[in-house]
């Protein structure tokens, strides 16, 4: 008799303590669940917004629409036109490199703002299916030799470039544009 009240009170015990633990652990879950989701580092990506509900505390994150699919499309509808670009190119440089004089301070800076110009008219062009790849190289002119070695796998059949030098009394200009097509 004495050993089932003992058994008794043992079981009655081992259930408030496992009641108690998954009670807790229920809490741990919750309170991991809660910093998981404000973890996920959904706001610094771009096109992800968080979406507020009157009917429930939690923010939900939606993720855009899908807005490229499979096409099973191997010919770009656009070719990378190379014409276009070089007048495009050529535009740029006239507007920004005419007069420039070598400085080690500016010429960084102006590289980067032709390749920004550069890329934003070609986007405008619209060329489907292409990654443009645009490398704006500023150097001073003096007695020395420059060469430029870009590598990568390359379709002869649709991929395409654009290369255009200038130069000025203390300095040169080499753009070269990549028209790289993706299927």
């Amino acid at each position: 008799m004495a050993d089932e009240s003992k058994s008794k009170v043992s079981m009655l015990g081992s259930k408030s303590q496992s009641a108690t633990r998954s009670g807790m652990l229920g809490q741990k879950s919750m309170s991991r669940l809660k910093v998981r989701k404000q973890s996920y580092g959904f706001s610094g990506v771009p096109g992800i917004r968080p979406v507020e509900r009157t009917s429930q505390v939690a923010i939900e994150f939606k993720r855009p629409p899908l807005v490229y699919l499979n096409t099973y499309q191997l010919e770009p509808r656009e070719r990378f036109h190379v014409p276009r670009v070089k007048q495009a190119t050529d535009e740029i440089l006239d507007e920004f490199f005419t007069g420039h004089k070598y400085s080690s301070q500016e010429s960084p800076a102006l590289a980067l703002r032709l390749a920004g110009e550069l890329m934003r008219k070609i986007k405008a062009m619209q060329f489907n299916r292409y990654r443009v790849i645009t490398v704006v190289t500023i150097g001073q002119r003096r007695a020395q030799s420059y060469n430029n070695a870009i590598a990568f796998l390359w379709d002869y059949e649709r991929d395409n470039y654009v290369d255009v030098i200038r130069e000025v009394t203390t300095a040169f200009v080499h753009v070269t544009t990549f028209g790289i097509y993706l299927d």
